[in-house]
């Protein structure tokens, strides 16, 4: 869908909404009307739509506009600004993202792969939340990171799941949260199918090195 017509909303004549990006989807109550730019709106005498325009990678804009004394109306042409997402700009979409990772590593004998591992996880993740070498699990404290909009909570666990042969699992576990959220709010964090850029070396390492 491109840029176009409201049925149900338009005349021939009205107002303009338009984006600041020509793929943007322009929704009005709700409905998707066009992309990038939506002509001949006409808001019927005190009534008001609801206007949400969004796209991935930009903050989702939502704006009412009246035919009513003392609300906002709408101009002739309505310019619409997504501000970029800058959590989205310092990501990269990932298949590993809460998924477990298999590593059957180079170095056969336990001890030694296991320290191997939290050597090299420790270049990422300073705190260990756990660290049990009787049964081999290791899991990092959360790391956060804010971008404005949005809170992002990153954390590895490293497993043994079988001695012979030798095999490890490995998950990033990456969340995101609107807004500011304290790591310990479970509730406002839901699985980002993302990965901070920071951590592409770190599982590149993880499967090469081990």
């Amino acid at each position: 869908m491109t840029s176009g017509q409201v049925t149900g909303f338009l005349k021939s004549s009205g107002s303009i909404i338009r984006a600041n990006s020509q793929t943007a989807d322009i929704f009005i109550d709700g409905k998707l009307v066009g992309q990038g730019e939506v002509s001949g709106i006409n808001i019927k005498r005190n009534e008001c739509i609801t206007v949400q325009v969004s796209e991935v990678g930009y903050i989702t804009q939502i704006k009412e506009f009246c035919k009513k004394k003392g609300m906002p109306s709408m101009e002739k042409t309505e310019y619409i600004a997504m501000p970029v997402d800058d959590s989205f700009e310092a990501s990269d979409r990932s298949d590993y993202a809460n998924n477990d990772i298999v590593i059957n590593p180079k170095e056969k004998n336990i001890n030694t792969s296991w320290l191997n591992a939290i050597r090299l996880i420790t270049n990422y993740f300073d705190a260990l939340e756990v660290n049990d070498n009787d049964v081999r699990y290791l899991r990092t404290a959360w790391v956060v990171n804010v971008f404005g909009n949005f809170t992002i909570r990153s954390r590895l666990i490293f497993r043994l799941t079988n001695e012979n042969p030798l095999e490890y699992r490995f998950k990033l576990v990456s969340e995101r949260a609107r807004g500011e959220a304290s790591p310990r709010e479970d509730e406002k964090f839901k699985a980002w199918d993302r990965v901070l850029k920071r951590y592409n070396p770190l599982i590149e390492e993880v499967q090469s090195r081990l």
